[in-house]
């Protein structure tokens, strides 16, 4: 009796429990079911509002053309066939147009939706977790970008006592050579207007003495002497290793992307400003004259009292890759007590990127 008594009472709770269960599924499952009725309705309306937008869009870009269109057949640039064509044609256009736009955005809330539900999706025969997708941050453009810059241009001297007009190099014999990699770095992280350069630049600065004349070193002085033969060619060269370093100013066109931004400074202004240090590596004079009716083609190396160190100020202006460019030396050619005379060069920049 007992016994009896006991499975009775095991199966009545059983049954109690399973009743229980199927109640509390069946809350969860409606509390579901309205969740999921709620999110659709929303769905729906939003995407009867974006239709309407949408189609008020492609309505206002119809009509702009079709007014395009009978303008040019007012003007008789196309026959009244041509022109049912064409209307013909944008019509059909922003249809596909309305209904890609619709579907574009479609895709777009399955996949954020799916991606904030940690959900899986189904795409020709495959599964792909959702989960395992990560929105990637915003590239910006990089910081820092290289290229390859080329001056040349007049080149002279300014010396104490003496303007330009008196020196005592020939303006138009004087030249300047300079080449050289740089570095341009954004000083800014989301905006390209101010830039750093700097890099490491060789610059041949020659100078051609004025009349029948050749540089001479007499113990510590370096001074101009008339040569014995007809010179043809007499010029000095002095070659420099330097470091520029200067701050670029101008606008940049900003291209911007979904998952980059990037910036271009061609066919935009542009102004730079700054100086370089370096050292004199090389002086070489060159003469060429005739002896015996011999022609003589002559290099001298020799250092001719020049300073070792050399620094000054340079500046450009200009636009795309190209600029008008200017450098002076700080220090002077020549050592003390040589008469003070410093490197003045204008010419053309142009940075090949």
């Amino acid at each position: 009796m007992k016994t009896s008594t006991l499975y009775l009472c095991l199966i009545f709770l059983c049954v109690n429990f399973t009743m229980q269960a199927q109640k509390i599924d069946s809350k969860t499952i409606k509390k579901r079911q309205d969740s999921t009725a709620i999110k659709k309705e929303q769905e729906r309306k939003y995407f009867e509002a974006l239709l309407r937008i949408i189609t008020e869009d492609e309505k206002i870009l119809l009509k702009n053309k079709i007014e395009h269109i009978n303008e040019k057949l007012e003007k008789g640039k196309i026959t009244p066939a041509d022109a049912e064509k064409e209307k013909k044609k944008a019509a059909l256009l922003a249809a596909a147009n309305i209904e890609y736009r619709m579907a574009k955005k479609k895709r777009e809330m399955f996949l954020d939706h799916y991606i904030q539900e940690g959900g899986s999706f189904i795409r020709f025969g495959e599964i792909f977790d959702t989960r395992k997708i990560k929105k990637r941050p915003l590239k910006y453009d990089r910081r820092t970008k290289s290229d390859v810059v080329f001056a040349f241009g007049l080149n002279n001297a300014i010396q104490d006592g003496k303007s330009l007009n008196d020196s005592d190099y020939k303006i138009g014999g004087s030249r300047f050579f300079e080449f050289g990699f740089m570095w341009t770095t954004r000083v800014a992280k989301n905006h390209n207007f101010v830039r750093f350069r700097y890099g490491l630049a060789l610059q041949y600065n020659s100078l051609k003495p004025t009349g029948n004349r050749v540089f001479v070193d007499n113990g510590d002085l370096t001074t101009l002497e008339e040569f014995p033969n007809d010179l043809r060619r007499s010029k000095i060269r002095m070659t420099n290793l330097t470091v520029p370093l200067y701050f670029e100013f101008g606008p940049s066109r900003k291209l911007d992307r979904k998952k980059y931004i990037r910036y271009y400074t061609n066919s935009k202004f542009k102004f730079g400003i700054g100086g370089y240090a370096g050292f004199n590596i090389a002086v070489k004079q060159k003469l060429r004259y005739k002896e015996n009716g011999e022609r003589i083609d002559q290099e001298i190396r020799r250092n001719f009292n020049t300073n070792t160190f050399v620094y000054g100020l340079g500046a450009y202006i200009g636009w795309d890759d190209m600029s008008l460019y200017c450098k002076y030396d700080l220090s002077p050619i020549f050592k003390s007590p040589n008469a003070k005379q410093r490197n003045i060069s204008l010419g053309v920049r142009l940075d090949v990127f």
